[in-house]
């Protein structure tokens, strides 16, 4: 059975994360970036869980402007079922929100081009989409107010190193 978690396992996440690079760099992002090192930098960041059978197997972490989405490589197709409530939490937090797709993940950038919502962008290997409550072309509306009590987001800091880019207090 599939369900959302309040909070994302970032054990798990850095795992599915460190999972989409090929053996050899994901032994140079593993030394780079250490689980440690990405629990505790992403601790304070808004983020949701994916579960399967009592399970954690992926999420989404929101750094203030990015959605982060991991999910471990064996549950790859099989969260879909989880996107709609997803999204709808994502979307709680803020209506725009940027994704990066690297550019050899085909899977992924099919189901943006499918969603229609709109590549804004390149960073290095990356393809950059900014996805709306409306999902595009998708007839789909992802929409959700708002939650009482729910800060906007904003960002103080804009990589791994610098400060954590999470939700601040207002």
């Amino acid at each position: 059975m599939l369900k959302l978690t309040p909070q994302a396992d970032l054990g798990v996440f850095y795992d599915a994360d460190s999972a989409r690079y090929g053996a050899d760099s994901a032994k140079d992002y593993t030394q780079t970036v250490t689980r440690d090192a990405f629990t505790a930098f992403y601790a304070e960041c808004p983020s949701i869980g994916f579960e399967s059978d009592g399970a954690p197997i992926g999420g989404i972490l929101f750094d203030g402007e990015q959605a982060h989405i991991a999910v471990l490589p064996r549950y790859h197709g099989l969260w879909a079922l989880l996107l709609k409530p997803a999204l709808q939490w994502l979307f709680s937090l803020k209506n725009e929100i940027l994704v990066a797709v690297e550019n050899d993940n085909h899977r992924c950038l099919r189901f943006m081009e499918r969603h229609g919502w709109q590549r804004v962008g390149a960073r290095g290997d990356d393809i950059i989409y900014r996805i709306t409550p409306q999902g595009g072309l998708r007839k789909t509306e992802y929409t959700s107010p708002r939650r009482p009590g729910v800060p906007a987001a904003r960002t103080t800091g804009p990589s791994f190193f610098g400060a954590s880019p999470c939700l601040q207090p207002q």
